[in-house]
């Protein structure tokens, strides 16, 4: 009777077992596939908050390449028809901020008007050019300075040409050739000036084409 017992409770035991894994086994894979799920749709939420980091770096550093590319040219209201003075500070900004940080000036020149300036190409009448040619010399973080000055001048300006090299006694010394292009709006005196010359220019040309000796 006791065997008869036991088997009976095991025989229960078991069916109850089979029911509880009914219910549990399927509640079981749905808790997996909702794991699953959570897992995956984290993935893309960090991936998606990872392009939307990438989107807004872009963002900042085309806002910050648009602000550079929109600074204003800088503006004499002196009424004077010398090139050089329409420049005002900036010829010796650009000097003194390399002295600043601390760059030894070996040479200096310069060239009012350079004929290979985009702008003197193609709207001279409006606007001064100077390109300041330097050697300079120093090292690595004094030149990594000293560019990054120029890159946030307030007014626009180019760093048009850069060459560098060592020193040959001391690789860490580097010798740096650096053109450096100014850029400011011709007052009205300017203005008219380069217009008168340009007229005349024109003109002149117009006498060559003309010229010549008529057939008798």
């Amino acid at each position: 009777m006791d065997n008869n017992k036991q088997v009976i409770y095991i025989v229960a035991l078991v069916i109850c077992l089979g029911i509880g894994l009914t219910f549990i086994v399927p509640k079981a894979q749905t808790a997996y596939a909702t794991y699953n799920d959570v897992k995956a749709k984290t993935l893309t939420v960090e991936d998606n908050k990872k392009q939307i980091e990438d989107l807004q770096a872009k963002k900042a550093a085309y806002e910050q390449e648009e602000k550079v590319s929109t600074k204003p040219v800088y503006q004499n209201d002196t009424a004077t028809l010398d090139q050089m003075a329409s420049f005002g500070v900036m010829f010796e900004d650009v000097i003194q901020s390399a002295k600043y940080n601390g760059l030894k000036l070996r040479s200096i020149s310069y060239n009012i008007s350079p004929g290979d300036d985009i702008v003197m190409k193609n709207i001279s009448t409006d606007y001064n050019v100077c390109a300041i040619q330097m050697q300079l010399i120093g090292n690595y973080m004094q030149f990594r300075s000293y560019f990054q000055d120029v890159y946030n001048y307030p007014y626009l300006i180019n760093l048009d040409k850069i060459s560098i090299f060592p020193y040959n006694n001391d690789k860490r010394v580097l010798i740096a050739d650096v053109t450096v292009i100014l850029y400011s709006t011709k007052n009205e005196a300017q203005k008219a000036a380069a217009e008168a010359a340009a007229a005349a220019a024109g003109e002149g040309d117009e006498k060559v084409e003309g010229s010549g000796v008529v057939a008798q």
